[in-house]
C-alpha cells in the first residue's frame, strides 16, 4: 500500500501549479472523513461546487473526462456549496435539484456550467433556468414548483452545512476517498495522475485482503 507520506510527495510533484478557487476566506482546513460506495467502485471523488464559480466551471470538463476515462471505477459525488458572494449560486443549485427530481440533474448541471457567463451576468436568471428546463423536456409546472419549494432549499442548505462541517470554505473543494485535496491540480493530466495514485493504492489493498 502506498503510504500517505509517499502519496503526499508524489502529489507535490504533479501539482506544481495551484489553481485558486472561489473562496469565503484564505484559510484551508484538511478534514478527516470517509466516503461510502459500493463494491464495484475503486475511488470516490466528492466535489463541493458552486455553479456561479468560474473555477468550478473550469474543473467541470476535467471531472467529466475523469469519469469517462475511469467509468465505474470512479464514483463522482457532486455536492452543492453556493457561496454567499455569488448572487445567483443558490438559485442555480435549486434549479439543478429541481431537475434532479425529474431525472435530469446531469443535463441541467451541464447547461448551468456551459452557460455560466450568460446567466450569471443577467439581472434575473430564473427565466433562463426555466428555459433550460423546457429545453430538457421537463414538466415546467413541476420544475417551477420544485425550484421554489422549501424542501429544495433545505437540500441545498444541508449539503453546504455538511461541507462546512468538513472544513470546506472555498469552491471547488475535492475529496478523494475522504481525503481533502489541498492543492488543486491545474490540468486533466495532473488530476488523472493523482487519481491513479489512489487507484493503485485501492487495488493493492484489495489484493492483500
Amino acid at each position: 500500500m502506498i503510504s500517505k507520506r509517499y502519496r503526499s510527495i508524489l502529489f507535490s510533484i504533479i501539482a506544481t501549479f495551484v489553481m485558486l478557487g472561489c473562496q469565503n476566506s484564505d484559510t484551508k482546513v484538511q478534514a478527516q472523513s470517509s466516503e461510502q460506495s459500493d463494491n464495484n467502485v475503486t475511488v470516490v471523488l466528492t466535489e463541493y461546487s458552486d455553479f456561479q464559480c468560474p473555477a468550478c466551471a473550469y474543473f467541470y470538463p476535467i471531472v467529466e473526462k475523469l469519469k469517462e476515462n475511469y467509468g465505474s471505477k470512479l464514483e463522482v459525488n457532486y455536492k452543492y456549496f453556493p457561496l454567499n458572494s455569488h448572487q445567483y449560486a443558490m438559485l442555480a443549485a435549486r434549479a439543478a435539484e429541481a431537475a434532479r427530481n425529474q431525472g435530469k440533474f446531469k443535463e441541467m448541471r451541464d447547461l448551468l456550467f456551459q452557460n455560466q457567463q450568460q446567466w450569471s451576468s443577467s439581472g434575473n436568471p430564473q427565466p433562463t433556468f426555466v428555459n433550460y428546463a423546457r429545453k430538457l423536456g421537463l414538466d415546467i409546472n413541476q420544475f417551477k414548483n420544485d425550484l421554489n419549494a422549501a424542501e429544495t432549499q433545505k437540500t441545498v442548505i444541508e449539503q453546504k452545512k455538511a461541507g462546512e462541517e468538513r472544513g470546506v470554505n472555498s469552491t471547488p473543494t475535492f475529496y478523494i476517498n475522504g481525503e481533502q485535496v489541498i492543492s488543486l491540480p491545474q490540468t486533466y493530466e495532473q488530476f488523472k495522475a493523482l487519481i491513479d495514485i489512489y487507484m493503485k493504492e485501492a487495488e493493492e489493498a484489495a489484493k492483500n485482503n
